[in-house]
């Protein structure tokens, strides 16, 4: 049994310092590693110390004070109480917002504050802030205290009641145009009380008698005369139409007047071109025409 494990340890060691069949491992200076990524590119996150094991929600780290944070709480609640004032003043004192509007845009302020690190000690307060600012300033009723009625008051029984009557010294009078309206109306008043005997109403006796008003027996004689009474006659006015015959005689007519016409004005124009030809004054030639003109 120590001869046989002798020989391996010597067959493995000879293995190792054979040129021949020498291995090379991969080592870290390799182009790529076990992810697939380049060497130098190890991660594409924005925390170093992230690396493919993490979770994909790991946190960015955060200071911790040995002795507690800068900052105590009066300044974190003097602080987010004025950015909560200055948020709310802008949005009708926050009436109907929830502290979840308010909190990312508080939460940048405070990161955005110089001189100390406000969001890790104060982001605690935003909460407590914003309730006590909605609470105070939400409504328009003041909170936490009561106000009392105001007492009720009487008139003064003995002051003397008198009805007093003013003028509108801006009443607006009537334009000329409106006074001339009224004289006019005024006039027609009087006019027709002259022709109606004081009244200006008509008698009922005045309007035209209707079947409405017939008595019983009328009505029964005026149903037994029938349509008789209005035996070819028509609630249409008839058409006049012309015949033929007496429209070829009226354009005739027409015509022939107008053609005499014509011949006047030629033999008138052919006298006065005879006139101007022969040297008859004016006057004499318009003796000869024939025409009015």
């Amino acid at each position: 049994m120590k001869s046989y494990t002798i020989s391996a340890l010597s067959a493995f060691l000879l293995l190792l310092t054979t040129p021949a069949m020498a291995t090379t491992f991969p080592t870290p200076t390799t182009p790529f590693s076990q992810y697939g990524q380049i060497q130098n590119v190890q991660n594409y996150s924005s925390n170093p110390f992230w690396d493919p094991s993490s979770p994909y929600n790991q946190r960015m780290p955060v200071p911790v004070y040995v002795t507690g944070t800068d900052v105590d709480t009066a300044d974190c609640t003097t602080v987010v109480g004025a950015l909560v004032a200055s948020f709310c003043a802008t949005r009708n004192n926050c009436v109907g917002m929830d502290v979840n509007d308010a909190r990312p845009t508080i939460t940048v302020q405070l990161a955005s504050l110089p001189n100390h690190n406000y969001v890790t000690p104060c982001a605690g307060y935003i909460d407590s802030e914003f309730d006590k600012y909605v609470s105070q300033n939400a409504v328009a009723a003041p909170t936490g205290k009561t106000v009392a009625f105001p007492t009720a008051t009487t008139a003064n029984p003995t002051v003397n009641q008198q009805n007093y009557q003013f003028t509108n010294p801006y009443d607006p009078k009537p334009a000329d145009w409106q006074i001339d309206m009224m004289e006019r109306k005024n006039e027609l008043q009087n006019l027709q009380s002259a022709n109606t005997a004081g009244t200006s109403q008509l008698a009922r006796a005045s309007f035209p008698t209707t079947a409405a008003d017939l008595s019983f027996t009328e009505r029964i004689q005026n149903d037994a005369a029938g349509y008789a009474p209005y035996a070819g006659k028509s609630a249409y006015e008839p058409l006049n139409i012309e015949s033929e015959e007496k429209y070829r005689q009226r354009t005739n007519a027409y015509c022939n007047s107008k053609m005499a016409t014509l011949r006047t004005i030629d033999a008138d124009l052919q006298t006065i071109s005879d006139c101007r030809t022969s040297g008859t004054p004016f006057n004499d030639c318009v003796k000869k025409l024939q025409g009015i003109y």
